[in-house]
């Protein structure tokens, strides 16, 4: 027997980053950033030039703060922005008899020559030039008249610019992004090599440009040249089913890597909020799941393997942005007990692990958009302790509120036509708090000098298109891609163990379903005809986080796997239901490959699958001998037709290597090991629904997911299978942490392969506080991912509870309570699979038994329900390779009618029991008809009568 510590309770060993050469980056201390940043600030005196007032076609480089760089040979001074240069050219086409002017143009000028700069022989590539014989200033002061391009005529136009020298101009520079423009017939646009978030860089201080990239799943290809030269990893949705801190911890690392060699310095990402709306078009992208816990386990992995490459990590979206339907106007409002126990943890982890910037989100919370709340950012800096700087999402900026505390509005071009819209502009942040700006400078610079990107950024805009081509995804990260995909596969169910399939077992299999051969979709492709920028495909949802390219579909992966195992493939790649069944037939065992997406910007429109799925499902299952279905999904997805098929397993967008991750799990070259870390509802009704009034009450609170008693889940939070079973053995061991440990309590739990397969498992503590802790259901509190057990060996599994574990958020004091009296550990498989329980007392007057309360009993697809107190066994029969065992354990009756009476019983005594049996019976119907109608109304559950009493507060 071995004994296995968390992976999660050793983060310091066991997350060691696997850079090259095997030593991590180690950023900088904040205070000795921060010191840093206070110097070069002191510095910032050199006087900037602002040019203001261009037409709609120069919106790129109107409003720029222009820095001197030198002088020409005439002696003039030249100034430079963003790959613009203004400078002093006698004669532009180098005709003697051309008067001077002042020009800008997209280029700098030629030191060596005397006239025409730009060694064209013309002036008509200019952007602007203004008549001038004064050598040592261009035109200063307002309404200056200049000749500019405004149009794609060729012709110039009489544009009135103004010209300033604005004194501390640089460190307004780093709070304002540059690289979009607004052509004059088209919409925002990037220019080409620029990053999606850039500021200019300070070369005078050796201050880099930050070069920040889309997302946290990949180097988003933002040209059709760029796609293919980097690796399409699965969703961070698909990360967070694996439940395993080490891959993602891997899998940051690579990601990293990519992005420093493509020339970023920063990731603009994870997204890490945590599941309110099952139909969230985002879903994909939150690497939390619908657990806090889970996702700070999981963020904390992310975030270090990021940066442990010198790359900045910018967690999304602060604040309360669960849904995208009116994302740019709702207002969300959450007490502050749900906020601190269920939303903030993850942003919480993100801060402990070190985070550099935090992005804020388009909505509003509590009537003030999330980028001008100073209560949220003051909550985030002040109660969780981040030392970072803030950047709005793209145009979620609605004033100058870098007194709030935001200190970078990104991209830095206005919403409107001229630039002055831009809220953070130069005239702008002149006119507020100069203290606050200062502090927001400070802010982004620390940023720089912690993750010492003044001295490793690669390339600045427009200058890195040879970094934009480079490939850099290499057979390492392929490999890895391959694996974390697999890894995140979870086996819903396996009757009859149809899985895996083996050459002994199987001579035939039909591959079904036009998700079985889908292409991915390309945004910048040509001719495409269908689709947008938020369109996503089966394996990677649409938006800022969309990849594509390099794909192997599930056609792919599997033929190839079956033929290498002398096993034939028929294939129906449509939805064709008459030529599926054909191909259904023809097998030993059809395999159905079905699929939807999302993507960002908007909500999905129901749960379904595309294509009419369903339907087909269903018909291929009455004529193939066994039927096993493969889903891919962006989020939580419906299957009305589970209790049919045999085998169910779901991907939650595995990127490029779907199909070779598919063939490694049903073939049985990898076990599944993958979690559910969402609950797959029943019914659309089982879930909450998207809103769309203005105002979004979180009124349900932390009644959410498993922790809801009034949704029904068809497979529950934590669920997932694998081909071999696992017993607990009884009882748990609890011991007291000592004095000078950080922890409180250590539970041990002994997991025995029962099965004849070598596999891991993922052992789940769920802890039930005492009533004051106000919490609805027993809480997910640890997870640990065993090393493989071989059959009929036993892992000892040690949990570690802190302090935070056994406190809740009290509202009223506004601070974190450890709660006194009787705890219950609950440990098990999932949330509904619970093997073994034990109490843990904390100082109070504990009771010797206290009935644990269900964790997860909502679920239609649960392993085992029995209830035990103190310490007595649970269930120790495993689900695990037999799907039989997910029966509805709520179809049994609870009213037989009794048997006859052997005794003599009085005609009173059988009156008032049919009486009492009546009265039962109306009240348990009129209970069912109140939950239906709260179930089809789409409402969220409200608190349970267990904490009426409890006060939320308010955020």
């Amino acid at each position: 027997m071995r004994l296995h510590i968390g992976r999660s309770l050793l983060s310091a060993v066991a997350l060691v980053a696997a850079v090259p050469g095997g030593v991590a980056f180690e950023p900088l201390p904040w205070d000795e950033a921060y010191a840093k940043a206070e110097e070069t600030l002191g510095r910032m005196t050199e006087p900037l030039l602002l040019v203001k007032g261009a037409c709609r076609r120069q919106s790129f480089w109107d409003g720029g703060l222009f820095q001197q760089h030198g002088t020409t040979q005439s002696g003039a001074p030249y100034f430079g922005f963003a790959g613009y240069f203004l400078y002093f050219d006698p004669h532009c086409d180098g005709n003697a008899e051309t008067p001077p002017r002042w020009v800008l143009a997209a280029g700098p000028p030629s030191l060596n020559r005397s006239n025409d700069l730009d060694n064209d022989g013309s002036c008509s590539t200019l952007e602007a030039h203004a008549a001038s014989d004064n050598t040592s200033s261009p035109p200063m002061g307002t309404e200056q008249e200049w000749q500019m391009l405004c149009d794609d005529s060729g012709n110039f136009s009489s544009v009135n610019l103004t010209l300033q020298m604005v004194p501390e101009g640089e460190k307004l520079s780093l709070l304002r992004g540059v690289g979009w423009w607004h052509p004059e017939n088209g919409w925002y646009t990037l220019k080409k090599w620029w990053y999606v978030g850039n500021t200019v860089a300070i070369p005078r201080l050796n201050v880099p440009s930050l070069n920040m990239q889309d997302a946290a799943a990949g180097f988003r290809p933002t040209w059709a040249e760029v796609s293919g030269s980097e690796t399409v990893w699965p969703s961070l949705l698909s990360m967070a089913a694996t439940w395993d801190p080490v891959v993602v911890r891997e899998f940051a690392e690579a990601l990293g890597r990519e992005f420093k060699q493509k020339g970023a310095n920063a990731i603009l990402g994870p997204s890490v909020n945590v599941h309110r709306v099952a139909r969230n078009g985002r879903n994909f992208e939150y690497l939390s799941g619908e657990d806090p816990f889970l996702g700070s386990q999981l963020v904390k992995a992310y975030v270090q393997g990021i940066q442990s490459q010198g790359v900045i990590a910018v967690m999304k979206h602060w604040v309360f942005n669960q849904q995208e339907t009116n994302r740019g106007s709702e207002n969300s409002i959450v007490d502050d007990k749900t906020a601190w126990e269920l939303y903030y943890p993850p942003f919480q982890a993100a801060v402990d692990a070190g985070v550099s910037a935090a992005m804020c989100s388009y909505n509003k919370v509590d009537g003030i958009y999330s980028c001008s709340n100073g209560k949220q950012l003051q909550i985030l800096r002040e109660k969780m302790g981040f030392k970072g700087f803030v950047q709005s999402d793209w145009w979620a900026t609605h004033s100058t509120s870098v007194h709030a505390g935001l200190d970078q509005e990104m991209p830095g071009i206005g919403s409107g036509r001229f630039q002055h819209e831009a809220f953070f502009s130069a005239d702008r942040l002149e006119a507020a708090d100069q203290e606050a700006v200062d502090e927001a400078a400070k802010r982004i610079l620390a940023a720089i000098y912690r993750m010492n990107i003044s001295d490793d950024t690669q390339c600045t805009p427009p200058h890195c298109k040879d970094w934009f081509l480079k490939n850099v995804s290499t057979p390492a990260h392929v490999s890895l891609a391959r694996s974390a995909a697999a890894k995140s596969v979870v086996l819903l169910q396996n009757e009859h163990a149809v899985l895996p399939l083996t050459a002994s077992r199987v001579s035939t299999i039909a591959i079904i379903g036009a998700a079985a051969n889908a292409s991915s979709f390309d945004p910048n492709g040509q001719g495409q005809g269908y689709g947008d920028w938020a369109t996503g495909d089966y394996y990677s949802g649409g938006g800022s986080g969309h990849m594509q390219g390099g794909e192997v579909t599930p056609l792919r992966g599997l033929k190839q796997r079956a033929e290498e195992l002398g096993i034939s493939v028929v294939a129906s790649t449509s939805n064709d239901v008459a030529e599926a069944v054909i191909a259904a037939k023809s097998a030993d065992v059809a395999i159905v490959v079905a699929a939807t997406t999302s993507g960002e910007s908007r909500d999905r429109p129901h749960l379904h699958l595309d294509g009419d799925a369903d339907a087909l499902i269903e018909a291929v299952q009455q004529a193939a001998p066994r039927t096993a279905v493969l889903v891919q999904a962006p989020g939580a997805v419906l299957m009305p037709w589970r209790s049919s098929v045999e085998s169910i397993l779901i991907m939650f967008l595995g990127g490029q290597e779907t199909g070779n991750a598919w063939s490694d799990i049903v073939f049985g070259d990898q076990v599944p090991t993958g979690r559910l870390p969402i609950m797959l509802p029943e019914t659309e009704g089982d879930s909450i629904p998207v809103e769309t009034e203005e105002m979004i009450t979180y009124s349900e609170g932390m009644n959410t997911s498993y922790r809801s008693d009034g949704f029904r889940a068809a497979y529950p939070f934590g669920h997932g299978l694998t081909y071999t079973t696992f017993e607990y053995s009884s009882p748990i061991n609890v011991s007291m942490c000592g004095q000078t440990e950080a922890c409180k309590f250590r539970v041990h739990v002994n997991v025995k392969n029962t099965g004849n397969r070598t596999a891991p498992t993922i052992v789940q503590l769920y802890l039930q506080s005492p009533a004051e802790a106000c919490h609805p259901k027993p809480l997910l509190k640890g997870f640990q991912k065993t090393a493989d057990v071989e059959p009929n060996a036993t892992e000892e599994v040690a949990f570690e509870l802190m302090e935070r574990d056994l406190s809740y958020y009290d509202a009223v004091g506004a601070r974190w309570v450890m709660a006194n009296g009787t705890f219950v550990a609950h440990v098990g498989e999932s949330s509904a699979d619970i093997r073994q329980a034990e109490n843990l007392c904390v100082d109070g007057d504990c009771p010797s038994e206290v009935t644990p309360t269900s964790v997860a009993d909502n679920s239609s697809a649960s392993n085992t329900s029995s209830t035990v107190s103190n310490s007595s066994a649970m269930s120790n029969s495993s689900a695990a390779g037999n799907a039989s065992a997910m029966s509805n354990a709520s179809a049994a009756s609870h009213h037989e009618q009794p048997e006859a009476h052997r005794t003599t019983s009085t005609s009173l005594d059988i009156a008032l029991l049919a009486l009492i049996l009546l009265l039962t019976l109306g009240v348990l119907a009129l209970a069912v008809v109140l939950v239906q109608r709260r179930r089809r109304s789409g409402k969220s559950p409200g608190i349970s009568s267990g904490q009426a009493a409890c006060s939320n507060g308010h955020v």
